[in-house]
This record gives C-alpha cells, structure tokens and sequence, in this order.
C-alpha cells in the first residue's frame, strides 16, 4: 500500500536528515583519523568484530578492509540497512558483513567477538546510552582477551565567554530583557567554536571505564571549580566529551566538527577574579545547573524554570480575563 503525501514528506524528511547527518560524520577528519587508528591497532587478520550504531556501516566496511574475517553491523534504522549493503558492496567487503537491524541489548547473536566498537558517544559522552550499551555488550558478546572501542568515556567542563546572541531587537526601540532572563535558563548546542574563548582548562567532571563499569554512573551533583583572572568574562559553562578509543589513542571532542559541545549560559559576575564553582544535575527528571563565586549564594538555572514561567504567565493573562468578562 502507497504512502499518503503526508507520510511520504515525513519519510523524505526523516531520510534528508539521516543522510545529511551521515555525511557529516564522514567529513570529520579527526573522528575518521581516530577511530581508524583504533581498528588498525586492535583487528587482526581473521578476526570478529562487532560494530554497534553502525550508522553507514564505515567502522564494519573499516574492520572488513583490514582483515577481518566477518563482520556483524548492528544499526537500528531501517532506512541505513541499505546505505550499508551499498557501501560493503561499493568497497568490495559485501560478503564479509552480515547487518543485524536492532537495538544491541535486545538482540542475541551466535558468537564472540574479537573487538567490539561503538560510536555511541553523545555530545555529552553518556546521552546516547554509551554505558548501558557497552557493558551489555561486553558481557555478552566480547571472547575472552577481546577489545572495546572506546575503552573510556568522559565529560568534560570548562568556564567560557560565549558570545550571546544579540537579544535586543535591531531596528525598533523596544526592551526584551524578559526573553533574555528566560534564555540564561535553557542549554543549547554550540555549533559554532572559533569566537568561543575557555577560560580555564577543562575538568573532568565523570569518567567511566567501559572496560570494568557494570551499571549507569550518578548523574547527579556533578562539580569542578576553577580560579580565574578574568572572571567578568565568564558566561557559561561548557560540556563535551572525551574517550579513551584504545590505549594512547585520545578522542577529544572539541577538536572535532561533528559533535556539538553543550552551552549552559549564565549570568556574568562583576568581580575582575576568583574562584568559580559549578555544579550540574544531568537526570532528566531535576537538570539544573548551579554557578557560584567565592562561596555567595549560588545562581540556579533550569529549563524547568523557563517552562514554568511561560505556563504561570500564560495562565495570568489579564486580557483574556478580560474577554471572559465580557461574555458573560
């Protein structure tokens, strides 16, 4: 049965987006340098290797070139099953892969594994289920003596200036402090890094052993504190992700162009220096973030705040009150 127009937009949509997505993947020179060095370290000739979240099939083509014996790609979109076969057979490994559609912790497989890699690291390193996923994995599908690619993962923060976007209307003398106010209490992804400047070096704010971790990590009360010189400038906080891919090979995700680190804005402090401490809650039931200077009151952002506000000033609508009235 044919898709109606609407399905057939959303499918055209949901297809633009996964192949534009992919193919920002495969311009990232340093993922793509990266990840390939960890194959070429850990496969060997004959070897099993189990790629999960296999997305264009790149690391199971990867693995297939240097010799691996068979590969298995395990991808949960339906529309990337293709995308893979093409490729496998464009790259001449077709009959060394077998694509497995599926989640990972759902799905049972015949045996052991060699290496098992995933590049389920979020852009917040654990937000794409990167723990759960890869110890399942490693409990159940990696041989004895086998390798994980990554072997760790963690995020990472630093205080920075980000340049705001300009929330005063160009053009017309108008006032819009109270959409700015609202903005300081919703995250959002930095595309954009040259004009970014870090204003300390970046704390490790939690790290996992992929290797050893037998359960999701607290995600709550995560801190770092840093003394700055240039205090005044600091208006945000800024997360992303490092992993441990194998041994000295180092994923730092700020170099690279496809993941977007995380911006937590706040309100700059007037003092020239001083310590600047930071505590963030990444549970998706209490996700807030606290910044503090030399042990004042902290300031609290939260979406949470921005939503209950619109709601609670929506609700108080004197205009609609009005309107109320006089239908009556």
């Amino acid at each position: 049965m044919g898709k109606t127009p609407a399905e057939a937009s959303l499918f055209f949509q949901r297809l633009q987006q996964n192949l534009r997505y992919h193919q920002s993947l495969l311009r990232d020179e340093v993922r793509n340098r990266l990840f390939a060095a960890a194959l070429e370290r850990t496969v060997q000739p004959g070897s099993r290797v189990l790629d999960i979240g296999s997305g264009s099939g790149v690391w199971a083509i990867y693995a297939a070139k240097l010799g691996a014996a068979r590969v298995t790609a395990v991808e949960t979109e339906p529309m990337l099953l293709p995308l893979i076969r093409a490729l496998a057979r464009e790259n001449g490994v077709l009959d060394k892969i077998t694509i497995v559609n599926g989640f990972s912790t759902q799905i049972s497989l015949p045996h052991k594994f060699d290496v098992i890699v995933s590049e389920m690291i979020g852009n917040q390193t654990f937000d794409e289920g990167l723990v759960t996923i890869l110890t399942d994995a490693r409990d159940r599908f990696l041989a004895k003596d086998g390798i994980m690619i990554p072997q760790t993962g963690s995020l990472v923060a630093a205080p920075a200036y980000v340049p705001a976007e300009n929330a005063t209307p160009q053009g017309v003398d108008i006032s819009a402090e109270y959409l700015r106010k609202l903005a300081l209490n919703v995250d959002y992804k930095l595309g954009d890094r040259p004009n970014v400047r870090l204003l300390a070096p970046a704390a490790d704010i939690l790290s996992v052993d992929l290797r050893t971790a037998h359960a999701e990590p607290s995600y709550v009360g995560l801190a770092a504190k840093w003394n700055l010189a240039e205090l005044s400038r600091a208006n945000a906080i800024v997360l992303w992700a490092r992993s441990t891919l194998f041994d000295d090979i180092e994923l730092d995700t700020w170099e690279t162009e496809h993941w977007l680190p995380a911006v937590l804005p706040f309100e700059s402090f007037s003092q020239g220096g001083g310590e600047l401490s930071f505590t963030v809650n990444l549970s998706p039931s209490q996700f807030y973030w606290n910044v503090t200077v030399d042990g004042e009151t902290p300031r609290s952002y939260t979406p949470i705040f921005a939503s209950a506000k619109i709601e609670s000033d929506m609700q108080f609508n004197p205009r609609r009150r009005q309107i109320r009235r006089a239908m009556r």
